[in-house]
């Protein structure tokens, strides 16, 4: 597949279902690394949708790939990157960070936020390839998420108080 028969639009109501597919589908196999579904694989998409700023790519009306977007007071949270199996590890997941940035410093944001399970080294490793740094690590009963945060337009981002080794 190619990028020129990808379509990005803004994702609505009627996407609910075809988002909770696509994020099934995108996760599956890291939800049998953690043995538990991430919270995007189980969230309630019309929720999502009444509440983020939801991109989609599309291929012939088919969701391939989604971005959620939540606005904080100082920074935009990515929430979810999600890419259907099929177009995975050919850039596009990395298109949608890059979208991610272009809506923040549209919206006057100087900082990104996102945070990822400590068992998906992968990302963390390109998170950090593409200047992402550990903000903090968060442990519960249930998992271990590694907070992360990226100054954008022209500030560059330095490693927390403490810096979290991952």
């Amino acid at each position: 597949m190619t990028d020129s028969s990808l379509f990005w639009r803004r994702a609505d109501a009627t996407d609910a279902d075809a988002l909770s597919r696509l994020h099934r589908r995108a996760y599956a196999a890291l939800a049998e690394r953690i043995g538990r579904e991430p919270e995007p694989m189980a969230a309630d998409w019309s929720q999502v949708l009444a509440t983020a700023s939801v991109w989609c790519i599309e291929s012939d009306r088919c969701l391939m790939a989604a971005l959620v977007l939540r606005a904080e007071a100082d920074a935009m949270l990515i929430w979810s990157v999600a890419v259907d199996p099929c177009l995975q590890r050919q850039g596009i997941g990395r298109q949608l960070l890059d979208f991610a940035e272009e809506e923040a410093l549209q919206r006057g944001v100087g900082e990104i936020r996102l945070y990822t399970h400590e068992k998906f080294t992968e990302n963390i490793r390109l998170y950090k390839s593409i200047g992402y740094l550990v903000s903090w690590v968060e442990t519960t009963e249930l998992r271990t998420l590694v907070h992360m945060r990226k100054h954008i337009g022209g500030r560059q981002a330095t490693d927390s108080p403490d810096p979290v080794p991952i």
